[in-house]
């Protein structure tokens, strides 16, 4: 989360996420990007459902969407 883009006009650098990307032709088993993920548990090896969030934003994470105040 930390990577994501401010949208209040201050500049800052913003943060790498380690490792690469999944290979979309033959994508891991659960989340494809846990891997990559700080907050990433064991729950995360079986896919969680895509939910609406936020004013019709979509999501797919275990986690709660108020842990990252988005």
């Amino acid at each position: 989360m930390d990577a994501i883009p401010r949208l209040d006009g201050n500049e800052e650098h913003l943060v790498t996420i380690p490792g690469n990307p999944p290979n979309l032709l033959h994508l891991p088993k659960g989340y494809p990007f846990s891997s990559r993920c700080q907050f990433a548990t064991e729950q995360c090896q079986t896919a969680p459902k895509l939910t609406t969030f936020n004013h019709g934003q979509l999501r797919n994470c275990w986690l709660p969407a108020e842990k990252f105040n988005l």
